[in-house]
């Protein structure tokens, strides 16, 4: 038995991707946009040789979008994306799935993550399975 669900999974793989990549473009709404933006800050006091980029777009959809390199590689909320290259994590209240999100994050930001050894959880090491998630997605959040 895994210790973690596959939505918890997908929500730390998210959570990490959202810190390994230097450079990070986000599209949500004003609320969370400050909140990520905030969060981001945190991540480059608390790491400096971790130092990352953020650039934000203020959209008025209720999701959160991230990017690396004009690739989408996470999404909270808003309609699925075709691109397997995106870990998506459905939900009907993005403020309360970025709440949880932003606890794990804290959490990977205080263990040094991604400037440690095995801090990242026991499947950070794994590469990713978004078809296996989206599997699951559809399953039991349709």
């Amino acid at each position: 038995m895994e210790p973690f669900s596959q939505l918890e999974l997908a929500m730390r793989e998210w959570s990490r991707r959202f810190l390994r990549n230097s450079e990070i473009f986000t599209k949500s709404t004003k609320d969370l946009s400050d909140k990520i933006l905030n969060l981001h800050y945190y991540f480059n006091d608390k790491a400096p040789s971790q130092y990352s980029q953020i650039q934000q777009e203020i959209i008025n959809e209720d999701s959160i979008y991230l990017y690396s390199n004009n690739t989408l590689i996470g999404q909270v909320g808003g309609k699925i994306s075709r691109e397997m290259t995106s870990v998506y994590i459905p939900t009907d209240d993005v403020s309360v799935k970025w709440n949880h999100l932003e606890r794990i994050i804290l959490e990977l930001i205080d263990a040094g993550y991604p400037g440690c050894v095995g801090c990242g959880g026991p499947d950070a090491d794994e590469e990713w399975d978004e078809n296996k998630n989206r599997h699951y997605i559809m399953k039991y959040f349709n």
